[in-house]
């Protein structure tokens, strides 16, 4: 992998690569915090095949789908949809279809890149367009994402953000939410229970592994807390449920913020709305963003 096929961010004391060509993935971010570079995300390593390098680092965007759609199947406004399993999520279609497109670069300056991705209708029976802006300001990193719907017709949607972070030893998430998925084996929500109390997920117990869980009432905030620095991720108002992803696998954890309750395209219609499954008018256009930032360590 060549350093020539990402795009580099700089500013403020804040490095940022986007490779356009593997799903519009942030490759790496990193924040100059007392004296020293940190990691805010976990980077891809160059030295590997890239299928192997990306799979448990970076930042990539979930469009227009978050997690799994059972068996890749639903069905809306009399289209009956099937899309090819994705094999880390067989039988189930998994994370969308941006991420594993390349996208375009639409725009670009020291401290942004703009990047687009047009999808003509086809497996998804729908045509729609997707500018993930990735920018570098004062205060942080800000990735954005605006989807429009290009085709004649209503447009299911739900779209959010999967990036990894640093889980070193000692690691701490504070995350306020309300209600846990209860899931089926293959990861399919059947249900909700009360999660408060139930998670280590209020910044004063060590973040355990083994974690692979969804949340919905998330209050759009949430921080990791390491031994020298923190980092603080917020999200706007669409983005109000969130997936935790803490393997024993790897030192990582993944707190996502994502638009709708994993496989809610397969609820009844009536509470599709209320798990944050969304529908996009002809022509019309859905923005949502998080931001990072890196602060001093929780005492």
């Amino acid at each position: 992998m060549s350093q020539e096929e990402l795009v580099t961010l700089q500013a403020n004391g804040w490095t940022a690569q986007v490779s356009p060509e593997w799903g519009g993935r942030l490759f790496s971010c990193r924040a100059e915090f007392d004296g020293a570079l940190r990691d805010v995300l976990v980077p891809v390593p160059l030295d590997l095949p890239r299928e192997q390098a990306i799979r448990n680092a970076g930042c990539y965007p979930l469009v227009p789908f978050s997690n799994r759609i059972a068996q890749g199947h639903f069905r809306h406004n009399g289209n009956e949809v099937r899309m090819a399993p994705h094999p880390l999520g067989a039988p189930h279609a998994i994370h969308g279809i941006g991420w594993v497109r390349p996208w375009d670069v639409d725009a670009e300056s020291e401290r942004a890149v703009t990047l687009r991705l047009d999808v003509a209708a086809g497996e998804w029976p729908w045509a729609f367009s997707a500018e993930q802006t990735i920018t570098l300001d004062p205060g942080g990193l800000t990735v954005s994402m605006l989807v429009t719907n290009r085709s004649n017709a209503p447009m299911p949607c739900g779209m959010g953000f999967h990036p990894y972070f640093p889980r070193p030893a000692g690691t701490r998430l504070r995350a306020r939410v309300r209600n846990h998925w209860l899931v089926n084996g293959d990861r399919i929500p059947h249900g909700f229970e009360r999660a408060l109390g139930r998670f280590p997920l209020d910044g004063t117990k060590v973040l355990s592994t083994g974690l692979d869980d969804g949340f919905s009432g998330w209050n759009r905030r949430a921080r990791l807390d390491y031994a020298d620095y923190s980092i603080s991720l917020t999200a706007t108002p669409g983005l109000d449920h969130l997936v935790v992803y803490s393997p024993e696998s790897a030192p990582l954890v993944c707190v996502e913020p994502v638009s709708h309750v994993t496989n809610a395209v397969n609820l009844p219609s009536a509470a599709r709305h209320s798990a944050g499954w969304r529908e996009i008018a002809p022509g019309g256009s859905w923005l949502e963003s998080m931001h990072l930032s890196v602060l001093p360590p929780r005492r």
